[in-house]
């Protein structure tokens, strides 16, 4: 399993460096689409959406973060942009099911279709968005290095001193040891890149941004783990070998990204 893991990050890395540095920014916004697309048909499967549900579910999706990305000046059309999401989402399920015996759980189902579009969709776009600007580079790198060094530590740092459950009725091989190594990967993960780019913004605020991320991350991780267990699903699918499904390599970053976009607004 784990040579399957580092296989997979061998191949696929320089793949996501080259679409981060590509000057045409667009490039890496559209991997983000595709990754979130995958997520979102991984999200609608877990949910137990028919195939049918599933389609109208993730093209919506689709149409909504290729809003937030392309479109000048989407976050201040967001809302009525949402509005219009749910407006199509409830006209979906009202009309289409019209047999009384088809209605049953119609309403949870249109509630899991608008928390997936937030969930997957508004929060992944952040990440995309991130690459915008003169600091871009330093703040798409800074997110991924923070995130997945924190993944990488704690990963290794639970396997060798792993004794005291982080929350064993969620993630039972997550643990307080590990927890405390990822705290140290997010913080090598931001110092990694603020060196690498010139130290491009004052230390003290990367590095609390950093600590911040070590808390944040993990608790997208748990609440991913939390949404599988109670829909019975130990993986949200087989797309990334050694890693599971798209869902499973961005929990994390999902809960990050506003954070790390915050930040590099307020800076």
């Amino acid at each position: 399993m784990l040579f399957q893991r580092v296989l997979t990050v061998v191949i696929a890395a320089p793949f996501l460096i080259a679409a981060i540095l590509c000057p045409h920014v667009w490039v890496f916004k559209g991997v983000v689409l595709f990754c979130l697309l995958v997520g979102f048909w991984e999200f609608f499967s877990i949910v137990d959406f028919s195939r049918h549900e599933r389609f109208f579910s993730v093209t919506l999706g689709t149409i909504h973060v290729a809003f937030l990305l392309f479109c000048p000046e989407a976050w201040r059309w967001m809302f009525v942009e949402s509005m219009v999401l749910l407006i199509v989402g409830a006209g979906y399920f009202c009309f289409f099911f019209r047999h009384a015996e088809n209605i049953t759980g119609l309403f949870q189902k249109l509630a899991l279709l608008l928390f997936g579009w937030i969930y997957v969709g508004s929060l992944g776009s952040l990440v995309g968005l991130l690459r915008e600007g003169s600091l871009g580079l330093f703040w798409a790198f800074v997110l991924l290095g923070m995130t997945w060094l924190n993944d990488t530590f704690a990963y290794f740092s639970g396997s060798w001193w792993g004794r005291h459950k982080l929350a064993s009725a969620i993630s039972p091989a997550k643990s307080i040891e590990g927890f405390l190594g990822g705290i140290l990967g997010s913080l090598s993960g931001f110092f990694l890149f603020w060196v690498l780019f010139s130290k491009p913004i004052p230390m003290v605020i990367g590095m609390t941004m950093a600590f911040v991320v070590s808390f944040v991350g993990p608790l997208g991780d748990l609440t991913e783990s939390l949404f599988k267990r109670n829909f019975g699903v130990k993986d949200s699918g087989r797309f990334i070998p050694g890693h599971g499904g798209m869902l499973d390599r961005i929990d994390a970053l999902l809960f990050n990204a506003p954070i790390v976009y915050l930040f590099s607004k307020l800076i």
